[in-house]
């Protein structure tokens, strides 16, 4: 008799989910729950050093060469960055982010934003 009570419990709450679900921010309420006061900022993420906007430079609008990439990544928090090669338009890098990881960094040479990046090792090892 015990076990077939937990189980209509268990059948009934189940049954009762779906409704719960459909009401997410009532559910927090009725427990009490208030946001604290204030405005408060999201915290950046563990991305933000790379997402971060383009450094301004003087003359904005023309094409950026390596040694104007290297100083974006440098103010950005990258170190011992070294050029690579140049593709055409694309300017292909090797730094040290912000976190101390060894990563490949490809620059676009008409606008100088970064639109690739890979891990390829960490401080001065390679994987």
């Amino acid at each position: 008799m015990r076990r077939a009570a937990v189980v209509a419990m268990m059948a009934a709450g189940l049954a009762m989910a779906p409704l719960a679900a459909g009401l997410p921010g009532r559910a927090a309420l009725a427990q009490g729950f208030v946001p604290p006061p204030g405005p408060y900022a999201p915290n950046p993420g563990p991305y933000a050093p790379y997402e971060a906007p383009a450094a301004p430079r003087a003359g904005a609008g023309g094409p950026v060469d390596a040694d104007a990439a290297a100083r974006m990544l440098s103010a950005r928090g990258f170190t011992n960055i070294s050029v690579v090669r140049r593709r055409g338009a694309t300017i292909i890098l090797e730094a040290n982010g912000p976190r101390g990881e060894r990563v490949q960094v490809v620059v676009d040479g008409t606008s100088g934003a970064i639109s690739g990046m890979k891990v390829i090792g960490f401080g001065d090892k390679r994987y």
